[in-house]
């Protein structure tokens, strides 16, 4: 009670209390007690390396939402990649942020440089195939302004491409270093 008002307050945990308390129960989520886990050197430091790489990959606009480099286990088809993003996934979403990497990985009985280089597997794959579609949807407007370019008069080194291109000239054959003719 407040003696100067005579009034009831409830007391609302605030600041790191709440967030000690959240991270405890995501701790008791998991069934792992914190003094268990180990910190692995550098492993969360390459974890946001990781996903500001994959955020940066659309420049354009911000993600709609962040980027969690453990949420590329979702993408994984390695048995261990989908026991961590199982452990992951069990605590809620507003939790998470709370543990370091390491505790999902001692849930789940998975090392956090495997975890780490399943992640990373994942991205690598996620960005190749993200270029080629990019690649892809370009390509016709690359071959326009490449056959704009090689109808103007100095468009010489565009219109012998284009001809390398279509078989029309000849052009040295990488593997026998010999020159070959038109197909």
């Amino acid at each position: 009670m407040n003696d100067a008002t005579k009034t009831r307050r409830r007391m609302v945990r605030t600041s790191d209390g709440q967030t000690d308390y959240k991270r405890e129960l995501a701790y008791q989520r998991l069934g792992i007690n914190p003094e268990d886990v180990d910190y692995v050197p550098y492993l969360n430091a390459n974890l946001r390396r990781i996903a500001r790489c994959v955020r940066g990959v659309d420049t354009d606009r911000p993600p709609a939402e962040p980027v969690r480099a453990l949420d590329f286990l979702q993408s994984s088809e390695d048995p261990e990649a989908r026991k961590v993003a199982d452990v992951y996934r069990s605590v809620p979403a507003s939790y998470r942020r709370l543990l370091p990497a390491e505790a999902y990985c001692l849930a789940a009985g998975v090392s956090p440089w495997r975890v780490l280089e399943m992640i990373t597997v994942v991205a690598v794959r996620q960005a190749g195939q993200a270029s080629a579609i990019v690649a892809s949807l370009l390509h016709p407007r690359v071959v326009a302004k490449s056959v704009e370019r090689a109808l103007h008069d100095d468009g010489t080194r565009e219109r012998m491409m284009l001809h390398r291109a279509m078989g029309f000239t000849a052009t040295l054959s990488a593997t026998a270093g010999q020159l070959t003719g038109p197909r």
